[in-house]
């Protein structure tokens, strides 16, 4: 009897060295997440500059943090052309566009360097050369990108230099060889382009 009681003293001495207020379940095998975010300032525009390269967005990657502290993401397909020039401009309500449109910035302006040949810029991307004179050929080079034409005439003048600063245009070169004349146009970064064949001379179609 009295190895019974000294047992049962001793069992009692155990559990009161234990916390009694310790939860049964152990704390290190539950997920720890902060729930407490640092103060932050207020989002109010973001402005992304893309490369001269860039022709298509093709989705929006937003990282964010929750309220429970964690960081998550939200992915948004896009797939829509886009014109490298302008700034991809994240913001949170309603936008105040700062960025002038193409449209009112490029006018249908008309170049005459000379009495056989004029150039008209009829759309953002477009630019037309009108003349009667026979094209003898084509092709581009690169850095910088430009569009040569070489057209068949017997003529006599001096380089002409026509600065545009219209993007993606940017000049316009005109030089005299024998027997023909070549037309220069440089563009502020590579493109795909196509040369239509109108009534009164060509369209250089920037793509």
């Amino acid at each position: 009897m009295r190895f019974l009681t000294i047992l049962i003293a001793l069992y009692s001495l155990t559990l009161a060295r234990q916390n009694p207020f310790k939860p049964v379940i152990d704390e290190t095998v539950l997920p720890v997440t902060a729930n407490k975010i640092e103060k932050v300032p207020d989002f109010k525009e973001l402005r992304i500059n893309l490369p001269s390269d860039a022709r298509v967005l093709k989705s929006v990657t937003i990282f964010y943090q929750s309220i429970d502290g964690s960081v998550k993401k939200e992915s948004l397909k896009v797939d829509k052309s886009i014109d490298w020039h302008k700034p991809i401009i994240v913001t949170q309500g309603k936008l105040k566009p700062t960025y002038k449109s193409s449209k009112k910035r490029i006018s249908k302006s008309i170049y005459k360097p000379l009495p056989f040949i004029s150039f008209q810029l009829i759309q953002k991307n477009r630019i037309k050369i009108i003349t009667k004179d026979k094209k003898i050929r084509s092709f581009h080079l690169a850095a910088p990108f430009k569009v040569v034409f070489d057209f068949k005439r017997d003529a006599s003048f001096l380089t002409k230099k026509v600065p545009l600063n219209k993007p993606p245009f940017l000049r316009l070169d005109i030089g005299n060889h024998d027997g023909y004349y070549r037309v220069v146009i440089t563009l502020d970064s590579s493109y795909k382009y196509k040369i239509l064949r109108v009534d009164d001379g060509y369209i250089v179609d920037v793509l």
